[in-house]
């Protein structure tokens, strides 16, 4: 009779530890999960960012190939950059600030478009875009940020070499 109670009380320890090791097994699975899904998340924002440039490079270029531009450039980024900054870091500072704090480190790269906040950019917080007038966009302010739900107008005059963004 004792054998078969020892038995019972083993079954009853071996069942909570299967089904201790089963949930366990499975939060591992949901953590490895969500990992997974978060990495692609990454990668979506990563190639928004990378497509903003791209797009906004072809625009500018559509533009200085014309003889007279004025057009809306909608912004698509992802959700946590707030801002789209121009801006000469070598030349003499008329917007310090915020926004100014945020590039701040960048000025040693060939850059003129920022991202703020520098960290939601995937990594590619900066780019130099090209045949833009980077001089006269911060003629006023230096740099000259845009809300990125406003979106951007790209000008270029009949006698403009490079374009402007108002």
């Amino acid at each position: 009779m004792r054998s078969v109670i020892d038995k019972r009380g083993q079954q009853a320890v071996g069942m909570s530890f299967g089904m201790i090791f089963a949930i366990f097994l499975i939060v591992v699975f949901l953590v490895i999960a969500g990992i997974a899904v978060r990495s692609f998340l990454d990668i979506g924002d990563s190639a928004r960012v990378g497509m903003f440039y791209d797009d906004f490079q072809a625009a500018v270029d559509n533009a200085v190939q014309g003889q007279e531009s004025d057009s809306d450039f909608d912004i698509s980024l992802p959700s946590g950059i707030e801002r789209g900054c121009f801006g000469n870091l070598n030349e003499r500072i008329t917007n310090p600030g915020d926004d100014y704090d945020a590039i701040e480190d960048f000025d040693f790269y060939d850059a003129n478009v920022f991202l703020v906040p520098p960290q939601e950019a995937s990594g590619m917080a900066w780019k130099l875009i090209e045949r833009i007038n980077v001089t006269k966009i911060t003629a006023t302010s230096n740099p000259y940020c845009v809300d990125v739900e406003d979106g951007l107008k790209i000008q270029k005059g009949f006698y403009d070499r490079f374009v402007v963004i108002a």
